[in-house]
């Protein structure tokens, strides 16, 4: 929910009142990335206090031994509403951030579209070996590769004799 500029002026300190005004267009449009990464951590910052004070504060009311005691003119005074206005400011620069994320990507994406086009026709442009007689290389011998055996030489003669009893006995039913 927006939040009119007099209740902002009203529950906003100065410094939170100055971060607030940077959120909007045309200001947040000008702002570096490094400068609206550092907007968004303050006023996540901010964010955390004023909900943890609303918090500290509501204890205290219900009795159960928040930070320091509260009087009942004075519980939540106003931060439940800070911490709204400045989740706002805070949603704000965050879809700003994705916006220029994506306007990155996107720029990115164009830039490699381009760059792999250009190597196709490069590669279409390629020049070719000229197709003259060439003597053919002929055949050429296997590499030879020195089998392992598998396991220890009593073990292939119990794998031999196993399969020459499973044939056998292949052999004798049918």
């Amino acid at each position: 929910m927006a939040h009119p500029r007099k209740t902002e002026q009203r529950v906003l300190t100065a410094d939170e009142l100055g971060f607030v005004d940077q959120t909007r267009q045309p200001a947040i449009g000008m702002l570096p990335d490094a400068d609206l990464h550092a907007l968004v951590r303050h006023l996540r910052e901010r964010r955390e206090r004023a909900l943890t004070i609303a918090n500290n504060q509501r204890r205290a009311m219900r009795g159960k031994g928040g930070r320091g005691e509260a009087a009942y003119d004075k519980a939540d005074a106003g931060n439940r509403q800070k911490a709204s206005v400045l989740n706002d400011a805070l949603t704000r620069a965050r879809r700003e951030v994705k916006r220029r994320e994506a306007e990155a990507s996107r720029t990115e994406l164009v830039a490699n579209a381009h760059r792999a086009l250009e190597l196709k026709r490069d590669s279409k442009r390629a020049t070719r070996p000229a197709n003259l007689p060439r003597a053919n290389e002929g055949m050429r011998a296997k590499a030879r590769t020195r089998v392992d055996p598998i396991g220890a030489a009593g073990e292939a003669g119990r794998v031999t004799k196993f399969v020459a009893v499973a044939q056998a006995k292949k052999d004798s039913r049918g």
